[in-house]
């Protein structure tokens, strides 16, 4: 049996204009990218995100998202659904990240389900960690491993189906305060390594252009996102010569301080 979307792709149009390139990023979205840089957010935040693949769509991912401060360190609770009514995934998750001087250090346990029409679903425990070190005031260094306890599925021949094991590995270099410049490679152990780099630059006061190239498929992005204090719309196109062009949006709203 072949998964469709059990990668744990990247969410947010953040970054996905930035080629997925977000380990070594921190903002709210890391609830999904990267759960160690999670940790240092001030405010409540809800979000959302919508993925549609290739224009087909049985190819669509929604995304909800809830990130709390709390006493020490930050919490967050995910929700997605991927598919349609044959071929299904879903997942929800419980993370929470504390930062001790200049590392922040997360980890997350997901509950994945999948559903096929006419065979039933199936459902396992996946766990991920991550972390993320500013190495000097201008690079941060982030990790990444998704699915460390290697669950699986019990098929419905009685057979197991192992869930990928992915690690994630990258910097964000900001030169300025406005530019943001991250490489990163991503390695399924099944798989050959990706490698991926992404820009992004405040061309004036919250609004952001975003640029990235990933290999393995080879892939292209480009983003746009406004981002005022209270909410974050950002969105990104993703387009691959073979399969065609994706959209990514997302909204994020912030609820209050701390």
């Amino acid at each position: 049996m072949v998964w469709a979307q059990l990668e744990n792709p990247a969410m947010g149009g953040r970054a996905k204009g930035i080629a997925n390139a977000s380990v070594a990023v921190r903002d709210h979205w890391a609830l999904f990218n990267n759960i160690g840089g999670l940790a240092g957010i001030k405010k409540y935040t809800g979000q959302i995100a919508y993925n549609n693949r290739f224009g087909i769509a049985n190819f669509q991912t929604f995304a909800l998202g809830i990130t709390a401060p709390v006493k020490v360190g930050a919490a967050g609770l995910s929700v997605s659904r991927f598919g349609d009514n044959l071929y299904s995934e879903q997942r929800i998750g419980i993370g929470y990240s504390h930062q001790i001087k200049n590392v922040s250090l997360g980890g997350k346990v997901n509950y994945v389900q999948v559903s096929i029409q006419d065979l039933g679903s199936k459902g396992t425990l996946v766990f991920e960690f991550g972390g993320i070190a500013r190495l000097s005031k201008e690079v941060l260094f982030g990790a990444h491993i998704y699915n460390f306890n290697q669950g699986v599925f019990n098929t419905a021949l009685g057979e197991e189906e192992k869930l990928p094991v992915i690690m994630k590995a990258g910097i964000s270099y900001q030169p300025l305060s406005a530019l943001m410049i991250n490489a990163e490679t991503e390695k399924n152990i099944d798989l050959p390594a990706t490698f991926k780099v992404g820009l992004e630059y405040e061309i004036v006061p919250q609004i952001y252009v975003r640029t990235g190239i990933q290999t393995q498929p080879m892939t292209n992005y480009f983003g746009v996102g406004f981002q005022p204090k209270r909410f974050h719309l950002n969105y990104a196109l993703t387009t691959n010569n073979l399969l065609g062009i994706s959209h990514h949006l997302s909204f994020t709203y912030q609820l209050g301080k701390k």
